[in-house]
């Protein structure tokens, strides 16, 4: 039997329209007990619309109404910047999901990654075939954000300058040195020198002043005068001892006493 909208009865009809009205198509098990006021009911009906096709899950208790482009097969699949903000609040895009949106990489990331600073028992999630992975990070560390409107909603994702010092920060969920490379490479020629340098002194790891100071030397090209001296300023202020450039990857390979880097992977 094909699925469209006058399978529905008018109370069904009417509770979808209330839950995707405005710019929102979520809605929790609140919001439909609200509407069905009862909560037996509210459930029984929820099942009855998930089994239908008119509604998928999200996580527990939290679903979205299917539009109805998805057609009598209800094929369909959600913004993952969407369901990503739906599964945590605050939620940013970063690392390697926001090296992909900035276009520094040809890579398509496995993972979308999702920064906050709230906690969440589940951190991994497999949303409509999509895997995701919330990322709780300390207030410190959350800034450097810009908004973009996607599909009527606004959504956060780190901007360019945050992106980098997350990288930098977590070199495993940037996709490894190799796409923060490449990031740097890319990134590098387009920020804010200014911007830049405000983010790698606030942030709470000394590291990432070190790995991004050594890649920005190696890997960028023709620096402006703003950028060499910036990159002055922060070898003046690196913090005792030395960091791995990747590190999990193995603990050997050359120091590089300029930056107080254990180059650790090749970069080119």
């Amino acid at each position: 039997m094909q699925k469209n909208i006058t399978s529905l009865g008018p109370k069904e009809a009417e509770f979808l329209s209330k839950m995707a009205s405005g710019t929102l198509k979520r809605f929790t098990t609140t919001d439909a007990v609200h509407y069905w006021r009862s909560y037996g009911l509210a459930k029984k009906k929820v099942m009855q619309l998930e089994r239908r096709g008119w509604i998928a899950r999200i996580e527990r208790g939290k679903y979205i109404v299917i539009p109805l482009e998805a057609g009598p097969k209800r094929e369909w699949s959600e913004d993952t910047y969407l369901i990503a903000s739906a599964l945590v609040k605050p939620a940013v895009i970063a690392y390697w999901s926001a090296i992909r949106h900035w276009n520094w990489t040809e890579q398509i990331p496995r993972v979308t990654y999702v920064q906050t600073t709230s906690r969440k028992k589940n951190t991994r999630r497999d949303v409509f075939g999509v895997r995701y992975e919330i990322v709780t990070v300390p207030p410190t560390k959350f800034f450097g954000q810009m908004k973009e409107w996607r599909d009527g909603e606004l959504v956060l994702i780190t901007d360019k300058e945050k992106t980098l010092v997350d990288c930098a920060d977590d070199v495993e969920r940037a996709g490894g040195i190799q796409e923060l490379v490449k990031a740097v490479n890319e990134g590098g020629q387009v920020i804010s020198w200014k911007q830049m340098d405000e983010y790698v002194n606030k942030f709470p790891n000394g590291a990432v002043k070190k790995r991004l100071g050594y890649l920005f030397e190696e890997l960028v090209p023709n620096l402006s005068d703003e950028a060499r001296e910036i990159l002055g300023s922060w070898r003046q202020t690196l913090s005792a001892g030395w960091a791995a450039l990747y590190p999990t990857a193995k603990k050997n390979g050359n120091i590089s006493t300029r930056w107080r880097i254990l180059v650790n992977r090749p970069i080119r």
